[in-house]
């Protein structure tokens, strides 16, 4: 008798444990949260700017990211405040707003956040400051504006030149 309720016991606390809420692994809340927004990419950003469209671009890093590098005109609003301190730069839910980080993820979760509130024209930097700075585009801290350097460009670039060198 004893045995069957410790077995009992048992089976209670499995079935209580297999019924708890799992909790989602980071990739998963970022890819669920990239699939319900819109990404912009760095091409279509760079033409933004290029063409001086008017739209707010706003980077979610932490301070000492954004001290270290950032897109031209970008403002700086930390992840953690961005619900907080949005409505200070603009009350206008038509207003254009293009986000990123580093990577895309936690951009990713602010524009969810901004869209939740009721801006309908936000965008996340697909890739983030990582390929916008791979791909060789200028960033800018307190020093001005900082070259970044596309070594697979220039790789190829010398692959090319030393191809025709060889063949004369």
């Amino acid at each position: 008798m004893y045995l069957k309720k410790i077995r009992i016991f048992l089976i209670l606390i499995f079935a209580c444990t297999l019924a708890q809420a799992q909790v989602k692994p980071v990739k998963q809340i970022v890819a669920e949260a990239k699939s319900n927004i819109v990404q912009i990419s760095v091409d279509e950003l760079k033409k933004k700017i290029e063409s001086r469209e008017k739209f707010m671009l706003i980077d979610v890093r932490t301070k000492e990211e954004y001290l270290a590098g950032h897109i031209e005109g970008a403002v700086w609003i930390p992840r953690g405040e961005l619900e907080f301190d949005i409505q200070k730069l603009t009350n206008d839910p038509e207003v254009e707003i293009i986000i990123y980080c580093r990577g895309g993820g936690r951009s990713a979760l602010a524009v969810g956040a901004l869209n939740n509130i009721g801006y309908e024209k936000v965008f996340n930097l697909d890739g983030g400051f990582k390929k916008w700075a791979t791909e060789g585009n200028s960033a800018f801290n307190m020093h001005g504006e900082i070259k970044v350097i596309n070594f697979e460009k220039v790789e190829k670039k010398y692959q090319n030149i030393n191809s025709l060198i060889e063949r004369k």
